[in-house]
This record gives C-alpha cells, structure tokens and sequence, in this order.
C-alpha cells in the first residue's frame, strides 16, 4: 500500500489513529511511499516540534527511522507527469495526486488520514484507489 506523511506520523507522534497505524505496519503489508512524502513527513516534525507537540530528538528519530516502516521510497520525478494529469482532472493539489499516480502505477491503494481528498475521490472513477486509515482495516 502506498502511505503518505499523514499516517507516517502516527508511528512517531501520539495521535488519534496510531493504534490503527501501527497495525499497519503489523499487518506485514508491503508499504510504499513517493519521496515527496520525506519531505511532508520532516515537515509535519517540524511543526509538531514547534508547536511543542513533540520534542526535537523525537523529530530526529521520526527521520532516521521512517525508512524501518517504508523500505521502498520511489522517485518523485517518476510520477510527476501522471499526478499532473490526475490534479487536472480531479481539481485537486498535485502533491495529493503524487500519490494517488503511485497507488494506480502499483496497482495498489493509498492509506491516508486526508479526509478531503478521500471525499474528492468517493464519486469518482478513483474510489477504489484510496482507503482513509479508519476504514483501512
């Protein structure tokens, strides 16, 4: 399954879903990620951190250890030209549709905890293509 930095953070952070995350990667499912999702993940760190949300040693640890839950990281310049194309059609950001373009190429879903874009996708022909994280089990 393809996951994005939504659900990567709850490996790290204490969040609502991080139970349903962790059985994620429990579940010994073969996880995969557009290396775009590197840069939200550090990103999402850094806001928990200055928020106070989190401590700094545990944003460092978030970056050395994301590889351990998502071994396969897959070039973003690979999928850049088919997320265009899926942004176009759905009105939505790019960034999202990165890795819905990896979820199609791998023929596969995409876990996530973005509950706008899994709404912008339900009456589409892309419904099948995305899982929100609640529903994921």
């Amino acid at each position: 399954m393809v996951v994005d930095a939504s659900v990567a953070l709850c490996w790290f952070m204490k969040e609502e879903q991080t139970g349903i995350a962790n059985r994620l990667v429990g579940a010994a499912v073969d996880l995969i990620a557009p290396s775009l999702m590197l840069i939200e993940f550090a990103n999402g760190l850094w806001k928990k951190t200055r928020r106070g949300e989190a401590a700094a040693e545990v944003a460092v640890v978030g970056m050395r250890e994301i590889r351990r839950f998502i071994p396969r990281i897959v070039d973003v310049a690979e999928l850049t030209e088919p997320a265009l194309t899926l942004a176009r059609e759905l009105n939505h950001p790019v960034y999202d549709c990165v890795y819905l373009a990896l979820a199609r190429r791998r023929s596969t879903r995409l876990v996530t905890l973005d509950q706008e874009f899994t709404m912008r996708l339900a009456n589409t022909r892309y419904r099948g293509d995305i899982v929100h994280l609640i529903d994921w089990e």
